[in-house]
């Protein structure tokens, strides 16, 4: 066991059995079950929020949460002899989500109903207040960093494979997006009511444990105020990509999400206008602008690739959609 962390660990009132790594994680078996420690990754004050979300999920009966562990000085954030701060949390025995299997994916998102219905009966006073999504804000920066990487690659003396694969695709994705921020924008402005909720930020497959008593929900880090279709279509958008875009396959995770949390015609609106939006031509973008441009992974080259070549059945699958739930765009 590293000398440093024994130092971290020794602060926690429990035994540890046997421990392995993953993922930038210290797994380790206790006597008081799994724990994984971890370095914080944000502030100490989104720290004490998160952790207090988590206290309120288990007092409203969502229990399969990671929450905090504190020390035996009581406090959340531990500190090595480097003055680098630590976080231990309780974890689960169990799997993540196969983003490959339906029947996985039925128990995620029969998970995400159970927690968004948990989360409805926490109070937001002590975050924030807000009248309406902040998605199109969102989209529309998302809109601007394409313009600016556009704009970068076309001063170039020397393109590379992937600046011409990148600019001969441009116009398709960006049009989307700036066509998806004003309809989301006019959308808003005539709709009734948008109810805001917490959120999980980032429910994907990663963040999803299947155990023996059920699935476990982890990594809150990017909890927010916002609607919570953010979350169904965080995990839906995904489960697209990497099936091809079954139209199907999109409507039977609906339903299941639906046998618990209803939706109305509004929302089918707002949640087609997010899987409408090119995100994963965005991340590309994104990697892109935080990357040594010098040399460009063929990794990233190959998933632009797969973008270009998916988008007809993106575009197929929101036509089915649009038939499917009656969209008027």
């Amino acid at each position: 066991m590293s000398e440093k962390l024994s130092e971290v660990w020794e602060c926690y009132d429990m035994t540890i059995v046997s421990m392995f790594k993953g993922r930038g994680m210290n797994y380790l078996r206790t006597d008081k079950g799994i724990r994984i420690l971890q370095p914080l990754v944000t502030s100490e004050s989104r720290l004490e929020q998160e952790a207090a979300l988590k206290e309120q999920l288990m007092q409203a009966g969502y229990t399969r949460v990671d929450c905090f562990v504190r020390n035996k000085a009581g406090e959340l954030v531990t500190y090595d002899r480097y003055h680098t701060p630590y976080v231990l949390k309780e974890y689960f025995d169990g799997k993540e989500c196969n983003i490959h299997s339906e029947e996985d994916m039925h128990l995620a998102i029969d998970n995400l109903a159970e927690l968004h219905l948990a989360l409805r009966q926490i109070g937001r006073e002590d975050i924030y207040e807000q009248d309406s999504s902040k998605i199109p804000k969102t989209f529309l920066r998302h809109n601007r960093e394409m313009q600016r990487v556009r704009a970068y690659m076309r001063k170039k003396a020397t393109k590379s494979e992937f600046d011409y694969l990148y600019l001969s695709c441009f116009d398709t994705f960006y049009q989307q997006g700036e066509l998806i921020v004003d309809s989301l924008k006019a959308y808003q402005q005539k709709m009734e009511h948008q109810s805001l909720y917490y959120c999980h930020g980032a429910y994907n497959q990663h963040n999803i444990l299947l155990c023996k008593e059920g699935a476990a929900t982890v990594n809150f880090d990017h909890f927010m105020v916002d609607n919570q279709l953010i979350d169904v279509y965080t995990f839906l958008r995904k489960a697209m990509e990497k099936n091809e875009y079954q139209s199907e396959m999109l409507f039977r995770l609906i339903e299941t999400y639906e046998k618990k949390v209803p939706l109305s015609n509004q929302d089918y609106h707002f949640l087609y206008y997010l899987l409408w939006y090119p995100e994963k031509f965005w991340k590309i973008t994104n990697q892109y602008n935080n990357m040594n441009k010098a040399w460009i992974p063929p990794k990233t080259y190959e998933k632009l690739e797969t973008i270009i070549r998916q988008e007809a059945l993106k575009q197929e699958l929101l036509q089915q959609y649009r038939n499917h739930y009656r969209i008027e765009t």
